[in-house]
């Protein structure tokens, strides 16, 4: 049987939260944790990372859930949070280690659907392919690919990135124009 609080739009479940309903922040929290995660690992491309990342995300929300303006786009805030954070935390590096940002995404593995040793391997070695060629995009870019694959509109991502809705949709066209001549040149 599912809680009342389950058919709450975000908007009601933070109003809820702040008024001392604990289980309110539980179902917003189950409700956006797989996609916040999913983004914060494409983007630091470490899953230790994204786990210390997506902890703190969480916790500066917290902190800021008093100052959320609903506007029905709370999965656009929350990325945004933990996306500055994110880049917080690389600029802190990298003034310590005058490390680029590019240097710091390891490539990742996706997940396999196939249990067959030939088909993981393929898979495996296509995910490290595409994860190659997402690193070699500039970091706007590569950030509006891993938004859109959350099914996160232009219109919120343009929001998280502060910039115009026009900007976002020339920086995933220019995205998805590298992605396929990076790609093609590897099956050549």
């Amino acid at each position: 049987m599912t809680s009342p609080l389950e058919n709450m739009d975000d908007g009601a479940l933070i109003a809820s939260f702040l008024r001392g309903g604990e289980a309110a922040f539980e179902v917003l929290y189950r409700r956006h944790r797989g996609a916040l995660y999913a983004f914060l690992t494409h983007l630091a491309g470490d899953s230790a990372e994204a786990d210390e990342v997506f902890s703190e995300t969480w916790l500066r929300t917290l902190e800021k859930l008093p100052k959320y303006r609903d506007d029905g786009k709370f999965d656009a805030w929350l990325f945004r949070i933990g996306r500055n954070y994110y880049l917080d935390r690389c600029r802190a590096r990298q003034r310590r280690r005058n490390v680029s940002l590019d240097n710091e995404m390891p490539p990742s593995v996706p997940a396999n659907a196939s249990s067959e040793p030939q088909m993981q391997s393929e898979a495996k070695e296509t995910g490290e392919l595409i994860s190659a060629a997402l690193r070699k995009l500039p970091a706007e870019q590569r950030e509006v690919f891993l938004l859109r694959q959350q099914d996160v509109a232009f219109k919120e991502i343009a929001a998280i990135q502060r910039t115009s809705v026009n900007t976002v949709l020339s920086r995933m066209q220019y995205a998805l124009r590298a992605l396929r001549r990076e790609l093609a040149e590897i099956d050549h």
